[in-house]
């Protein structure tokens, strides 16, 4: 029997085991097994052998609800997903080539484009790459709306007018689909 399988020791560490019930397993095993490793060193320097010398190991360790708390609460600190976040972010990018595109006034579209990229770049939600992709989603239709009025404005041929259409529907597209990207993402992420 290793020292560490002692009776004593093997309840410390149940208790420890139940109270982080709540964390993730790998986390969890972790704890156990640093606490394991502790409690073997700690009972080998001391020569503890004796129930009470166990004991007296096992109290400078702290109290298993301590040790728990401790580590429930460095795991909550951890960024969760917001689904919430992830709903309103879809909204905005939807907003911004309509916004856009389709009104007499495309510089309106700046307003859900700001919003999008706060409110992305703020989050720790989404990875960078993620936080580039609703960047320039939520770009590229403002670009479409003033490229389109400085070559109406200015009787400029931009020399895509067979790729207008294509191009103006992708730009009203792209938006939604990279809000519903980071939404799957979000969904996808684990907690």
């Amino acid at each position: 029997m290793t020292i560490t399988e002692h009776p004593l020791a093997k309840k410390y560490l149940a208790a420890v085991a139940r109270e982080t019930a709540a964390l993730s397993p790998e986390r969890r095993n972790e704890l156990l097994a640093d606490l394991e490793e502790h409690i073997a060193v700690a009972l080998v320097e001391e020569s503890a052998s004796g129930d009470d010398e166990i004991r007296a190991v096992l109290a400078r360790l702290g109290d298993p609800r301590t040790i728990a708390a401790t580590a429930l609460g460095e795991e909550a600190a951890a960024p969760r997903p917001s689904l919430a976040r992830a709903l309103a972010l879809l909204v905005l990018l939807a907003m911004t080539a309509p916004l856009s595109m389709l009104t007499p006034y495309p510089l309106l579209g700046c307003i859900p484009v700001a919003g999008a990229i706060w409110w992305l770049w703020t989050s720790r939600q989404w990875s960078r790459r993620d936080k580039v992709i609703g960047t320039v989603a939520a770009v590229v239709p403002l670009l479409f709306a003033v490229a389109e009025s400085v070559a109406v404005m200015g009787d400029v041929h931009l020399g895509f007018g067979a790729l207008f259409l294509p191009v103006g529907l992708l730009a009203l597209v792209l938006p939604v689909a990279a809000g519903v990207y980071l939404l799957a993402r979000a969904v996808r992420r684990p907690a």
